[in-house]
Order: C-alpha cells, then sequence, then structure tokens
C-alpha cells in the first residue's frame, strides 16, 4: 500500500505553500458558522456522510473519492466569510481524511471532530483538532 505524504498543502497564486491542518479547518467552520449556523450544520452534514464514504488508498497521489464542485453550491453564502471556500474546504478535508484512513486506518480523528462541531462545546473541538498524539 503507498503510504500517502503526512501533509497535505496548497498554495495560492503568488503566496507560498501553506499547510491547512485540522485546527484551520475547524476554525473557518466556526467562522462560517458564527455566519450562518443553521447552513454550517447542512456544511458539517455533508462533510459527515462524505467522511463516511473515505477508502483508502493504494497509489499516490490520491485522487478526490467524493468531492464534486457542485457538492459546494448549496453552501456558496458561506463562501462570504473566513478565508476558505467551502469547495477548498470540502476538498482539503477530503484529502486529509484519506491520508487519515490510509496512514492511520483505525484513526477517527478527522470524522470524530466533525461529529462534534455544533454539538460539543467549542473549546473541546479546538482542543481535539490540535492534538498530537
Amino acid at each position: 500500500m503507498a503510504e500517502t505524504s503526512n501533509i497535505v498543502k496548497y498554495r495560492e497564486p503568488g503566496k507560498r505553500e501553506r499547510t491547512p491542518a485540522h485546527i484551520h479547518l475547524i476554525i473557518e467552520m466556526y467562522v462560517k458558522y458564527a455566519y450562518n449556523p443553521s447552513l454550517t450544520l447542512k456544511l458539517r452534514d455533508h462533510i459527515l456522510t462524505m467522511l463516511s464514504q473515505i477508502k483508502p488508498i493504494t497509489l499516490f497521489p490520491p485522487s478526490l473519492q467524493c468531492f464534486k464542485p457542485e457538492h459546494a453550491e448549496p453552501f456558496k453564502e458561506l463562501d462570504k466569510v473566513g478565508e476558505f471556500t467551502v469547495e477548498f474546504l470540502l476538498a482539503a478535508i477530503e484529502l486529509v481524511a484519506i491520508q487519515e484512513k490510509t496512514n492511520y486506518p483505525t484513526g477517527t480523528l478527522t470524522e470524530n471532530l466533525y461529529k462534534s462541531f455544533g454539538v460539543k462545546d467549542r473549546f473541546q473541538v479546538i482542543q481535539k483538532a490540535i492534538w498530537r498524539g
């Protein structure tokens, strides 16, 4: 089985390469939640559905397994706030989940993080996002 890189990276035009970690993605969700809670919870539910379908990979680099650009359309309103678009969030979260499923087959951090979002105290969720164990 091919092991994926431990890091998902991206580069905005004219900027340096960046690494979106769990904490960046979950904070972005809280920014969007402050703007529109009900739509953000629908986004969370979409993310959880996506995460339940992710499978480990055997080839590198990975291909997105679930994401389609039209999946972001119902959530476009959330693009008005925060640093990341919903399209970017969906793709980045999926890549992180593929990495986790491949490198840590019994790992559940990504899925548990989004299950906790909007349900548990945000400080607990943020603590879970920065955990390095």
